[in-house]
């Protein structure tokens, strides 16, 4: 049996579509320049548990 791993990026991307979608139609106002850096460690934390493993 596999044990089945929580789709961690796909939620990532999910709730970055919608705050961006809420953000474009000026539902909710976010103004944080430093959102991608947010993303880009989210990004390498993935990748480095991914390859080096558990």
């Amino acid at each position: 049996m596999s044990k089945k791993k929580f789709p961690t990026l796909a939620a990532i991307l999910l709730a970055v579509g919608i705050i961006w979608l809420l953000t474009e139609l000026n539902i909710i106002t976010i103004n944080i320049p430093w959102i991608p850096i947010v993303l880009i460690i989210i990004a390498i934390g993935l990748i480095t548990n991914r390859y080096m493993g558990k």
